[in-house]
């Protein structure tokens, strides 16, 4: 039997089959027929860190999920999947290969059948969600103005997208290998060469995608020119949903500049997931009925 296609659905994805309501039932139908769903973790642990005062918004939301793993299963946070990634690599490069690491999160998936958390959980994420984004967008908010300063005696060197960024960013010694060497050693242990580290980024296309939002967040909060017309740039957690796109074929954004951001990374680490809004899969399933 042929394997179903694989889609994964960010936050804001769940949240508009939820708002869809009985209009959202054929969708719905079409993704337990024709889909294989890969809901993340992080979207979970979005809306676990919804406030107690908007149930039984949140309530209906883990209904949505528990309906979506009828055709699905549930991936762990993008940090796990990296750290098992790397220590896997590092015990043995020669045989490493990235697929055979099982991702699948039964622990949330029991959770969220159960509704096995408590209050003082919910108050905790949503906690730590707000304190991690805010730091996130701190780091490259400060490198701004050092960055500003450096570039200011030759502007023509700074990049205006995120393809030129990553010229800079994959020369000898550039921000890529840096990146991934800083994270490889985190986990491991050890600081791998910068060949070393060129090969596993090659070898692994969810360690690859999360070094490539990196580089995204370094140019879009630290380098690209602002504009005062600038949309609000995606944040933290839009980005590390990178790490589940090598998992996926088709990854559901709906929010625009998340979408263009990851559609960027996809398209220059060779990743083979094509990244839709909400509205642009339901057209293409409306067409196809």
């Amino acid at each position: 039997m042929t394997p179903q296609p694989t889609i994964g659905f960010d936050t804001r994805g769940v949240n508009r089959l939820e708002d869809g309501g009985a209009q959202s039932e054929p969708l719905m139908k079409a993704l337990y027929c024709g889909f294989t769903v890969q809901l993340p973790a992080m979207a979970v642990d979005e809306i676990l860190a919804t406030p107690a005062k908007k149930n039984p918004r949140r309530e209906n939301l883990f209904a949505r999920c528990q309906r979506l793993l009828a055709s699905g299963q549930c991936l762990w946070p993008p940090h796990w999947i990296i750290k098992q990634l790397v220590l896997a690599h590092s015990k043995n490069a020669s045989r490493f290969d990235w697929t055979f690491l099982p991702v699948r999160a039964r622990f949330y998936e029991r959770a969220i059948i159960d509704r096995d958390f408590t209050e003082e959980l919910c108050d905790q994420q949503r906690n730590e969600q707000f304190e991690l984004e805010e730091r996130y967008a701190k780091v490259w908010a400060n490198l701004r103005p050092k960055l500003h300063e450096a570039l200011a005696q030759n502007p023509s060197l700074r990049p205006t997208d995120y393809h030129a960024a990553l010229a800079l960013a994959t020369l000898e010694d550039g921000v890529l290998w840096g990146v991934g060497q800083e994270i490889y050693r985190y986990v491991a242990g050890s600081t791998p060469s910068e060949a070393d580290i060129r090969r596993f980024i090659e070898a692994c296309p969810p360690f690859r995608a999360w070094c490539y939002a990196f580089v995204m967040s370094w140019f879009v909060g630290s380098l690209r020119p602002k504009m005062p017309d600038d949309p609000a740039p995606a944040g933290r957690n839009d980005l590390m949903m990178a790490v589940y796109l090598p998992y996926c074929e088709k990854f559901i954004a709906d929010e625009s500049s998340q979408a263009t951001s990851l559609r960027g990374i996809a398209t220059e680490a060779s990743i083979n997931c094509e990244v839709l809004t909400f509205d642009e899969f339901d057209a293409a399933l409306t067409l196809k009925g």
